[in-house]
């Protein structure tokens, strides 16, 4: 039986990289329904509600069920994007987790930069979310970006009920939601294994970057939000190729949810109309926007320069 597996998976492991991404997206489309599956399966004695409830309650989430909504969100999350992303790891390679980079230790210094970075941007990126807002299409389009306005209306108020937390319970599970599950299970998919299969064909890391980052904002269904997210995904993705780890883009993608999970727990306003999310925006604010690109670009400066110092052998 093992020589059978390790044959198949070597026939796998030969596959063109075309075939390879289409087999991926069958994993994810399948883990997707089997994941739905699992999720109604365990809620129905969970929380005591029959099917069509459930389905009308994740359709129009209010605060009262909320939880029934964050349930389904967990375990779609380990579905959509750990599961896909370890089998195809597994299938692709002899070794999943190097295959998935996951074998080198992250540099501390580097993890401490990635940190201060995502601070520091915080005004430039609120600059870029603020104009992709404003986004206006032909007339001709008007049917698509009325779509486009009530999928972000509705991602919005999902995210607003979803980041509400009247205790340290409410913050740990939005924790594990928001910020570890779409930290592990998005790089590992986005970067780990897509990014990898992109570069794979196109034999350039530049390349494989910006197509792994477009559908990984794509994907996400925000078009008002697509923007300060592509930019996101470039920065993982390079973080990637400089480091040859892993754990450095899943740090800062957890670094980046976390901070709004943890910044908007403990305030009582609501998501858009803090003080955090008007930097960069509000009057007088292209002082914070000029200063924030300027430190940005050194910090991620920083972090390329210390990861090329890394790899370089030192003379004997």
């Amino acid at each position: 039986m093992s020589e059978f597996i390790l044959s198949l998976r070597h026939s796998f492991m030969h596959m063109s990289v075309p075939a390879k991404l289409l087999l991926l997206l069958m994993m994810v489309l399948f883990f997707l329904i089997v994941g739905s599956a699992a999720a109604v399966m365990l809620a129905v004695p969970l929380f005591g509600h029959d099917m069509r409830t459930l389905y009308g309650l994740i359709e129009n989430p209010d605060t009262d069920h909320i939880a029934i909504v964050k349930f389904f969100q967990i375990v779609q999350s380990v579905f959509l994007f750990v599961l896909p992303a370890l089998l195809a790891a597994w299938l692709f390679s002899d070794n999943t987790t190097r295959y998935l980079k996951a074998d080198r230790k992250p540099s501390p210094y580097t993890l401490l930069l990635v940190l201060v970075s995502l601070f520091i941007a915080v005004p430039l990126m609120n600059f870029v979310t603020y104009y992709n807002a404003m986004l206006d299409l032909p007339d001709g389009w008007s049917g698509l970006e009325n779509a486009m306005k009530t999928l972000e209306e509705s991602a919005g108020k999902l995210t607003d009920l979803f980041l509400e937390s009247n205790s340290y319970g409410d913050l740990a599970v939005n924790f594990l939601m928001i910020a570890i599950l779409p930290a592990i299970g998005e790089e590992f998919l986005f970067r780990g294994v897509l990014q990898r299969l992109f570069i794979d064909w196109t034999k350039n890391n530049h390349a494989g970057i910006i197509l792994a980052a477009f559908i990984f904002s794509f994907i996400h269904f925000q078009f008002y939000g697509f923007i300060p997210r592509f930019l996101l995904g470039l920065y993982f993705g390079y973080l990637l190729i400089w480091s040859s780890s892993i754990w450095v883009p899943v740090a800062a993608h957890l670094i980046n949810n976390g901070i709004a999970v943890v910044y908007y727990h403990f305030t009582s306003q609501p998501m858009g109309d803090t003080m955090m999310d008007k930097l960069g925006t509000e009057q007088g604010g292209h002082y914070a926007l000029y200063l924030s690109v300027f430190l940005t670009s050194a910090v991620i400066g920083m972090i390329y320069l210390h990861e090329r110092q890394a790899k370089t052998p030192l003379p004997l």
